[in-house]
């Protein structure tokens, strides 16, 4: 073996003829590795894919999801947004697989939106504050770097925190198991606003109505104060029924 042979170059002629004919971007045989059961149930895919994107933003596979939705539905804006995303949480590690993303998805993006990619692969002194972005995009501008995405947290509160185990949870896309962690650990901490505010996001993101109005009932019955997240969730609930 020759380890003088660089496994990535800038030049991107190279490049695309690494990635096979044409580069362009492929991910055959991984449907089951990157498609799971549950989230494939639910009407709005991308929603759900950034929704877990942003909860666990070093999580890959969800990004490369994400990248793949978008290419095979034609979703121009949002596969750029998706990219950049990815290529901001990578902070210029991972040359080879930006690379791919990139020159794989070409033929889906811009001439502009191309041509900004490139150069900030090329550019390895380019902070990730200067990718653009656009409306679709959850981490650019520097968004990943704000204190709620950084926030260092203890190894024992990290395990006992049941807002931190539901995370988990939505990460591998077991969002019942969420759910159930978060409707207990509201009974038991009634305090915890973040608790409840999480489970009203999953209950909307799911379209969850039926379990939603049991655990209002529940804590209605309990005289436990609730956030105006119920309320609000509610009305959309009503609206979506009377548009129904």
């Amino acid at each position: 073996m020759n380890n003088n042979v660089p496994l990535i170059t800038r030049d991107e002629d190279a490049i695309a003829e690494k990635l096979g004919d044409g580069g362009f971007f492929s991910l055959q045989n991984t449907d089951g590795f990157l498609r799971n059961t549950e989230t494939s149930q639910y009407d709005d895919e991308l929603e759900i894919q950034v929704f877990l994107i942003t909860k666990k933003p070093k999580c890959l596979i969800n990004h490369v999801q994400r990248i793949h939705y978008c290419f095979q539905k034609n979703l121009n804006n949002q596969l750029f947004a998706a990219i950049v995303d990815f290529l901001v949480v990578l902070n210029h590690k991972g040359q080879a697989i930006s690379w791919r993303m990139v020159l794989g998805s070409q033929s889906r993006l811009s001439s502009q939106q191309s041509t900004e990619l490139k150069c900030y692969l090329k550019d390895g002194g380019m902070g990730v504050n200067l990718l653009q972005g656009n409306q679709y995009s959850v981490f650019s501008r520097g968004l990943v770097g704000t204190n709620k995405m950084v926030q260092l947290i203890g190894k024992e509160e990290q395990i006992k925190d049941p807002l931190m185990i539901a995370l988990d949870h939505i990460e591998y896309s077991q969002l019942d198991e969420a759910k159930k962690v978060l409707e207990e650990a509201i009974l038991a901490q009634p305090d915890r606003k973040d608790l409840q505010q999480e489970l009203c996001n999953l209950y909307k993101l799911t379209g969850d109505s039926f379990r939603f109005h049991q655990m209002l009932a529940r804590l209605t019955r309990l005289g436990i104060s609730v956030t105006d997240d119920w309320n609000q969730l509610n009305n959309y609930f009503e609206g979506q029924n009377n548009n129904g």
